[in-house]
């Protein structure tokens, strides 16, 4: 397996911190994702697929609660990462690492997700439909592959926003900074360059930091139903404001993450 080489690590080369900044709602997240399953493909789930799973929090808890787990990251870090918390908590995961942008999966999956805005490293057309086509290639029947990723609330201020929260675990607080570089954007290809900063406070001691400016692309509501179609491998299933079977995607609760639901259609 060929895996392209990842760019300069910044914050990624810190995947405790990471877990850490990103531990939020992990919880709320999977029961979504099981409800998904139930409401979409009338079954439940059995083996799992995480893709750009990071430092692994989804895959470690439906690895928790009985799927035979497997996920896969750009950055060997968090692979690492990954493999140690599984090892430490006697979970049987699969994770290696790999690329979203040129991944050829193997095994068969009842349900795919694409967490934590990494679908946007998809820069292109052609790289979403062949990634479409890839994941469908390896669900079941019926399966389905979720999506979240941001989506401007403002239509004057694309690449303006700035996000931040923090989480805090024992004496280490990780403050997490999500900054879009307007100065990058290019409106011909839909990019533009974003980056994580993190503030941690652990003990007595305090550092920042900066992750490198990525290229990552914008994709709208409509965009995004087009691409699915034209891959041909997946029907729309639902698009939502939230992590909540309830929070449909409309204007009136329209949030900074678009989480869509893509079911795979019958051959």
């Amino acid at each position: 397996m060929s895996v392209p080489e990842p760019s300069p690590a910044g914050v990624y080369a810190y995947p405790r911190y990471y877990a850490i900044g990103y531990q939020w709602n992990t919880k709320a997240e999977c029961d979504f994702l099981e409800a998904c399953m139930l409401q979409f493909a009338r079954r439940k789930a059995a083996g799992v697929l995480d893709i750009g799973c990071g430092a692994g929090r989804h895959l470690l808890e439906l690895a928790g609660r009985g799927y035979t787990a497997s996920g896969f990251d750009l950055r060997p870090e968090m692979v690492q990462f990954v493999k140690d918390a599984a090892k430490q908590a006697g979970l049987a995961v699969t994770v290696f690492q790999d690329d979203l942008r040129t991944a050829t999966l193997s095994g068969r999956f009842d349900l795919a997700f694409c967490l934590m805005d990494t679908f946007r490293f998809l820069l292109t057309n052609d790289e979403i439909i062949r990634h479409l086509r890839e994941v469908a290639e390896h669900l079941n029947p019926g399966g389905l592959y979720v999506t979240d990723f941001w989506i401007p609330t403002k239509w004057d201020q694309i690449a303006n926003e700035i996000y931040q929260w923090e989480q805090t675990e024992g004496d280490t607080t990780v403050r997490v900074f999500y900054v879009q570089h307007p100065d990058s954007v290019n409106p011909v290809s839909q990019t533009f360059e974003d980056e994580l900063v993190f503030k941690v406070e652990e003990g007595e001691t305090s550092k920042e930091i900066h992750g490198t400016r990525t290229r990552t692309r914008l994709i709208m509501p409509q965009e995004f139903q087009a691409l699915v179609m034209a891959c041909g491998a997946f029907d729309l299933a639902g698009a939502f404001s939230d992590f909540d079977l309830i929070k449909t995607l409309e204007p009136s609760c329209i949030s900074w993450r678009m989480v869509s639901v893509l079911k795979k259609r019958a051959p």
